[in-house]
């Protein structure tokens, strides 16, 4: 877990990440701002297409241009060097240097992440041979390492095989060892536990945070569970429509959710035990092509006013750190 008043290492401001479609221009990510400290869980939460993993692969400059691109914005990492550099503006060889050496990524499906025609050994190998110049049998032989780290069984039998061989859970460890294996100081999950069924998914969560701990790295974790953000999180930033629409302490998040839309997600978790009827929100996330002109969520809120639907509200601090977009928190 995070230690209360680290220093920054990551901070996203007003990050606006567009898509040209037919007919006009998608605003996936519309002015998203946060920070990231040393040694923290930073959990982004929100139904699909509400922009996670958008402003995950901004950070790592994955965008296809086009039709997408940065138009706006700054991506600040401190780099093991000392020297803050933003992402948003570095050349693409420069920005090869630091992926997977200073900010490694877990992709949300591992099956469609790791080349088939290679041995899983010989893809973290490669991840060494390009950041850290080690000799081919080096980095084999480090990718041993790194999945006995992961936990996987046998490692050397296994660095050996492809990933067809492997169940959902080993391809996601091996993920994890390909995203470590340079020891990043950020680690990006997008939703790595999604498609694994509960068991394993309570294992993978137990891996991450120990090797946060013995590497003392930070984590933004993308997800849409909020089960998964209350067990592994120190902050919380719920996003709606391409902007955070709250963000806090998670416990305090939790406690005291100050957006309607949060407490709409909040509200439509299954509670162990209740027979109630689970909770909906009516209606859907707008298109990023054709955005209301006031809040997002007006359409779908039961606060709305015609305030709400006149002008996009700001982000406001609401006390300690929790912030809010949201003109009627008050009124919650």
């Amino acid at each position: 877990m995070g230690t209360p008043g680290a220093e920054p290492l990551l901070e996203v401001e007003g990050l606006k990440t567009w898509f040209r479609v037919e007919g006009g221009t998608a605003k996936s990510v519309d002015g998203v701002t946060f920070t990231l400290h040393r040694g923290e869980t930073l959990a982004v939460v929100g139904e699909s297409g509400s922009g996670k993993s958008v402003t995950s692969l901004s950070i790592m400059r994955l965008i296809p241009e086009p039709p997408g691109r940065i138009v706006e914005g700054a991506i600040r990492l401190k780099g093991r060097d000392g020297v803050v550099r933003d992402l948003a503006q570095l050349a693409e060889p420069a920005m090869r240097r630091i992926r997977g050496n200073e900010i490694g990524m877990i992709f949300q499906e591992p099956m469609t992440s790791l080349n088939p025609v290679y041995t899983v050994g010989d893809q973290i190998g490669e991840t060494l041979r390009r950041h850290q110049g080690l000799s081919k049998r080096a980095a084999y032989d480090r990718a041993v390492e790194m999945l006995a780290k992961v936990g996987i069984p046998d490692p050397a039998r296994r660095a050996a095989e492809y990933p067809h061989r492997m169940s959902g859970g080993m391809r996601q460890r091996v993920m994890i060892a390909m995203a470590l294996a340079c020891g990043p100081a950020v680690l990006i999950a997008d939703e790595p536990t999604t498609a694994l069924d509960v068991t394993i998914q309570a294992q993978i969560l137990d891996l991450m945070r120990r090797l946060q701990v013995e590497l003392g790295m930070s984590i933004l974790f993308i997800t849409h569970n909020l089960g998964v953000v209350a067990e592994i999180a120190d902050r919380v930033a719920v996003m709606y429509a391409g902007r955070v629409v709250e963000e806090g302490d998670v416990h305090a998040v939790f406690a005291r959710p100050r957006h309607p839309y949060t407490r709409a997600l909040l509200a439509s978790m299954p509670v162990m035990g209740s027979r109630d009827r689970l909770a909906a929100i009516p209606g859907q996330v707008p298109s990023a092509a054709n955005l209301p002109e006031g809040c997002a969520f007006a359409p779908r809120c039961p606060l709305a006013t015609d305030a709400c639907r006149a002008a996009p509200p700001p982000l406001e601090d609401t006390g300690e750190g929790h912030r809010v977009r949201c003109i009627r928190w008050r009124d919650a």
